[in-house]
């Protein structure tokens, strides 16, 4: 015959030996569930470390935290470079005002030279006109100063005349204005 292996749970005597298994059967039961639970947690949490220590994942962390570095950097020349073009375009607003400042001056400069060179001209004009009156008043000077001349030619001998005669009546006249001064 075969041997049997069965195993029968004792039947109990009596209720309060009963409920007492039940008890312990109940309460049995979640510990036997929970067991298997909690080493299957362990031996995630094992293999986690494991891989989460090894090399690769190490490598890996490296070159996040490089990546993060190298972000970092760029952000901070990105930022560096905004700023340096909002001054370049403060700069560039700064350079458009004074050439639009400096192209109106240079037109209130070339309108003003315009006008000089147009006073120029009219003083020109205006020189030579003098010119050409002072010149025509020295050839009626010259003209004058020949006739005077000529006729000074003429009247020397009549002058030198009428001094001779005018000359004996000279001394009477200057007696009698000296008179004259010294009464009044």
């Amino acid at each position: 015959m075969a041997p049997t292996f069965y195993h029968y749970w004792p039947v109990p005597t009596d209720k309060s030996e009963s409920m007492l298994q039940d008890r312990l059967g109940r309460q049995n039961w979640p510990v036997i569930l929970g067991i298997p639970l909690v080493l299957g947690l362990f031996i995630g949490l094992i293999v986690f470390a494991v891989r989460a220590n090894s090399k690769a994942c190490k490598d890996g962390l490296l070159a996040e935290q490089e990546c993060r570095n190298v972000t970092r950097l760029l952000e901070l020349q990105l930022t560096q470079t905004r700023q340096d073009l909002l001054g370049t375009m403060d700069q560039a607003a700064t350079c458009n005002q004074i050439v639009v400042n400096l192209s109106a001056s240079l037109e209130m400069e070339k309108a003003q030279g315009q006008e000089e060179h147009i006073q120029k001209e009219e003083l020109r004009g205006e020189i030579e006109k003098l010119k050409q009156k002072l010149q025509d008043a020295l050839e009626e000077v010259e003209r004058l100063r020949k006739e005077k001349e000529a006729s000074s030619k003429e009247g020397e001998t009549s002058f030198g005349s009428s001094l001779q005669a005018l000359s004996p009546l000279m001394g009477p006249v200057y007696l009698l204005l000296g008179l004259i001064a010294l009464l009044a």
